[in-house]
This record gives structure tokens, sequence and C-alpha cells, in this order.
């Protein structure tokens, strides 16, 4: 009995000594493409992290480069097996570790490559994907060893570094239509009667209600995907120049665009800044008396003592007037186009669509508008053009 028990204590003393001691590895020749980091660096990153490990003795860099050395053996361009598993029989060592770190644009991709000599087989290929992060080789060293050792990574360490596959993102166009616009536009409404109206009735006495505009516009994109774009568009616009007007507008426009086909559409505010002034409409008879129910609507402006037209806006929004037949009636006050009052601030709220046509580097935008407010509407055509230069 007692023999048996020996014989078992020596068997499991030579097992625990045989198979739990260690092996030796040796690292050599770790190739490098288009980072910033040397061999001789990368292959001191791959020893430090293959000793941190604690899975071989790693022979240290120098007693590998004394056998080298003493062998006179050049590892500068010793990347295949057989050359490995020559300086692996000459270092008398279980294991060859060796790698590569590559950037490939996006990415940079690393390999660990562990060489069993007595087999002259790879025990494992580790091939690990990372962004394009050249401060943190040391991290992404780590994590492709450890997979070739099958070690277990910690998760948010390889969210961070390792590269996943995306979908193909579709090329970004951009097209960018700053520069001058010019076109014309149809009045309609109670402003075209106004415009045709004549001068002593506060009008512009025009033969017909088409304006000119001419101006120049700026737009920035804020969102764009593929070929689609979100733009803000500001546009100065100069309106009835050619009829002695001065009509200045500022218009915003929420702005969307298919780079591809041209095709755009837009809407938002615009503040005009016209002629008007306050006053009421009166119903009078042909015969120039007060009569109820008359179609014959007279503009009257509100004027002061001197009898100029009203400057201000007036402290109260109703008109007693008593007419030539006794009668006093009571009329709204409100305010309008008028040729005659000072220059007032006029909102109205635009749409448009459009396509910009290219030749070459030029870009013609041609655009259709609705200008809409209160008091009539803007319907026109615009168009402008500008040089795409490359970036």
């Amino acid at each position: 009995m007692k023999k048996i028990s020996s014989i078992i204590f020596i068997i499991s003393f030579w097992s625990s000594f045989t198979f739990g001691q260690t092996q030796t590895a040796a690292v050599v020749s770790v190739y490098t493409q288009g980072v910033k980091i040397s061999p001789e660096m990368a292959e001191s990153l791959l020893r430090i992290e293959l000793t941190k490990s604690e899975k071989f003795n790693v022979f240290d860099k120098l007693d590998m480069l004394e056998i080298l050395t003493e062998q006179q053996i050049d590892v500068s361009n010793c990347f295949g097996k057989n050359c490995l598993l020559n300086i692996g029989k000459i270092a008398d060592v279980d294991k060859m570790i060796t790698g590569s770190i590559e950037n490939l644009g996006k990415k940079i991709v690393m390999t660990v490559k562990i060489l069993d000599v007595r087999s002259g087989k790879y025990d494992k290929i580790a091939v690990e994907e990372f962004i394009n992060l050249d401060t943190e080789l040391q991290i992404m060293m780590q994590i492709t060893l450890n997979k070739g050792l099958g070690i277990e990574n910690d998760p948010d360490m390889l969210n961070n570094f390792v590269y996943y596959n995306l979908p193909p993102e579709a090329p970004i166009t951009y097209a960018k239509n700053n520069g001058p616009r010019m076109g014309v536009a149809l009045v309609t409404g109670d402003m075209s009667t106004i415009l045709q109206a004549d001068l002593a009735d506060g009008g512009w006495d025009l033969p017909f209600p088409v304006l000119t505009q001419l101006g120049y516009q700026l737009e920035g994109a804020y969102l764009s995907a593929g070929n689609f774009q979100a733009l803000i568009e500001g546009m100065v616009l100069l309106t009835g120049v050619e009829q002695g007007m001065f009509n200045p507008s500022f218009t915003f426009i929420n702005g969307f665009r298919n780079s591809k086909n041209g095709w755009e559409f837009g809407f938002g505010p615009t503040f005009r800044f016209s002629k008007s002034a306050w006053g009421y409409y009166d119903n009078i008879s042909a015969a120039g008396v007060h009569s109820q129910g008359s179609n014959n609507d007279i503009w009257n402006p509100l004027t002061n003592n001197n009898g100029s037209v009203l400057q201000n806006e007036p402290s109260f929004l109703t008109e007693t007037i008593t007419h030539a037949n006794g009668d006093e009636v009571t009329y709204n006050v409100e305010r309008r186009m008028d040729s005659r009052g000072p220059v007032a601030f006029s909102p109205a709220f635009v749409f448009a669509i459009g396509k910009t046509f290219k030749s070459g580097y030029l870009n013609i935008p041609v655009n259709l508008f609705l200008s809409s407010s209160k008091s009539g509407q803007f319907v026109g055509l615009s168009m402008g053009f500008n040089i795409a230069k490359k970036e």
C-alpha cells in the first residue's frame, strides 16, 4: 500500500513538473506599413504585451539580439515560416511570435502569428481591424495578442477601438448656389390695383402690374447626406427699380435640394420695405355724396393739420366722417400701399420650387416662386448663375 502511494506521489510530481513548466517564446520581425512606428518599436510592443500575458517565458530583446549576432542572421526580412523556424531552433524556444501592422486608409489591420517550432505549424493567426488611431497602437496590439492567446478582451475596449464594417456610404456631393439673382414678378390682388392707380390716388401709375427683381443669394447647408441637402438660404432683392420704385426685401428660406438632379423646393418669410399710409375706404356715389351699398370705394389717407400724409401710426382705429348729405359714418382705419406715405415694413411668406441646370462648372438655378400676404401676391420667375470651384 505504501509502495502504491509512493508511486502515485512520484507520478504526480513528475507530471506537475513536466506539464506545468511554462513554454519559452521569442519575438522577431514585426512588419509595418503606413503607420507612425518602426518595425523595431512594433517588435518591442509585441514583446511587452506577450510578457504581460504571462503565457510564456519570453526571451529578452538583448538575449535574442546576442543569438542573432552570433549566428549572423539578418531578421529585417525574416517574415516567412522557414526563416522563423530556423531562428526558433537556433534559439531553442517552443514558440516564435511575429506579426504585422498596416495602415489601410480608414483602418489599421494588425496580425499576430504564433508558430510552434516543434511541429512547424502555426498554432494561431489572429487578425483584427481597428479604427485609424496611430496613438493607440499598444492597446491594439494587446487586443490582437489576447485574441491569438485565447484571452478574453474587455468589451468596452473593443467597442472603442475595433473597426466594424458599416454599409457603404454614398458619395456626398454638394451644390452651392451663391450668386446674383434676377427675375420678373406678376403682382395680383389689392397690390395690383394700387400699383396701377393714379399718383393722385396713392398709386404708381403702372401700365401693367409686372415688376423686375434684382438681388443676391447666399446659402449654406446644415444637413447633407448622399445627394440630399437641407439648406438655409438668404436673399436680398430690389423690386421695381425700372418703375422708379425703391422696394427692398429680405427673404429667408428653408430649402431642400437633390444635388444629383438639381431639383429643389423651399419656403420661408420675406420682409419688404415699401411706401404705405394709414387711412380708410369711403363709399360714395357717382354724384360725390355718401351712398350706402355703393361699390365705389375711395381711399382716403389720414393727414396732418398741414394736409400732409400722416407719418406715424394713429392712436385711434376708427375715423368718423360727416358727408354732404349730413350722414355721419364711422370707418375702420387700416394701412395699405400708398406712394404718398412713408416707407414701412411689410411681411409676407414665400414658396419656391426650381431646378439647377449645369454646364461644366457653370450652375444656372431657375426658380418659380409665390410670395403671399394679406394685400396680394407676387408670382414670378427668377434665375441666377455661379461658377462651381473644385476644392
